[in-house]
């Protein structure tokens, strides 16, 4: 953790663990979470299922629907201006991650989606995601994003894609 010590109010210093001092009623300290933190998009972490079919179904490139699952870590980078420069950071960077998924995925075929174009495309939204969050100036910093799962939406066509992975 860091702490944000304001002064009538006025972010001022940005302190570490050890002793300190604060004056009563005149500085107040905030405690920010500096470790790394993140969120999945499209299921849900507890249970490991699809929590929202709205926010896991992409189309791609040739007018297929696919279920893409993705993990976001982040860590906060700037204290003062995690707290001071928005009122929800961390939707923000969730809406950030879901616009750019959704950009990126629209742009391969399914069959990259789900089998060989992994890598490139989580290095494309990565790339997406950085810039983004240099322009909100949030306060945040993107540590990963990594796709968990890609898999077509109905069982039928998931297992007919899986007869061909393993042919």
């Amino acid at each position: 953790e860091q702490g944000v010590v304001t002064t009538f109010g006025k972010a001022g210093d940005v302190v570490t663990s050890g002793l300190h001092f604060k004056v009563p009623f005149i500085q107040n300290v905030t405690r920010v979470n500096t470790t790394i933190q993140g969120f999945p998009i499209g299921y849900s972490s507890a249970s490991g299922e699809d929590i929202s079919s709205a926010e896991s179904l992409m189309i791609t490139s040739d007018f297929n629907f696919v279920n893409v699952d993705f993990y976001v870590e982040y860590k906060v980078a700037d204290p003062v201006k995690y707290l001071y420069n928005s009122e929800r950071p961390e939707e923000i960077l969730k809406n950030i991650a879901q616009s750019c998924i959704r950009n990126v995925v629209s742009n391969y075929t399914v069959d990259d989606v789900i089998t060989t174009g992994k890598s490139e495309i989580q290095a494309t939204i990565r790339e997406m995601i950085v810039e983004k969050l240099e322009q909100q100036d949030i306060g945040l910093m993107l540590v990963n994003i990594s796709m968990q799962d890609a898999e077509p939406p109905t069982q039928a066509v998931i297992e007919a894609f899986k007869a061909v992975e393993t042919a």
